[in-house]
């Protein structure tokens, strides 16, 4: 009787591979599904902060120097002109209105800021067209902001500037950026 001698198969079977190949495909669509949720999720969150920041500026400047400071979208930050009827159109723009006319005249006025555009595909709704601190700090009436970071409004978030000048984040809300 002859002894045969199996030699061991190194490798991997067809079958095998397939599989393998099929289940690392699903695990990254999974991560990759994920990481565009969280990333637009951080969008809304790092705007909610940098928005909280900028409104704190603005106010605490229009305290500190007893002149009216507006904040706006403008088309043309730095040019003379008036505040934008929206403010996803152009950059938003913070600026002591020194002769109380309400728009940015360079001669005249001090421009503080100029933050960047929003992000592309993002929005931002709000109650006013523009926030007007007066000397003390404080605005003529609550200003209510819806911002957008996707058009499919899951994770909008909503700002609220309070009559004393403050501002409250009052996180993530249903309502949406359309009109």
């Amino acid at each position: 009787m002859k002894n045969h001698h199996f030699t061991k198969q190194r490798g991997f079977t067809l079958i095998e591979l397939m599989v393998t190949i099929a289940i690392g495909a699903i695990l990254l669509g999974m991560a990759l599904f994920s990481t565009t949720q969280m990333t637009n999720k951080e969008k809304a969150n790092n705007f909610a902060m940098e928005f909280k920041r900028q409104v704190k500026f603005a106010r605490a400047k229009a305290m500190t120097t007893g002149d009216p400071v507006i904040m706006c979208a403008m088309a043309n930050p730095g040019e003379n002109g008036s505040c934008a009827t929206d403010w996803t159109t152009g950059t938003i723009i913070m600026f002591s209105d020194i002769d109380n006319s309400g728009s940015f005249e360079k001669d005249n006025d001090i421009l503080l800021r100029s933050l960047s555009s929003l992000v592309s595909n993002s929005k931002l709704k709000a109650s006013s067209t523009t926030i007007r601190f007066n000397e003390k700090g404080q605005v003529s009436a609550t200003q209510s902001f819806i911002y957008c970071p996707t058009s499919d409004n899951k994770y909008n978030v909503e700002l609220q500037v309070m009559p004393a000048g403050t501002i409250r984040d009052l996180g993530k809300t249903t309502s949406t950026c359309d009109s």
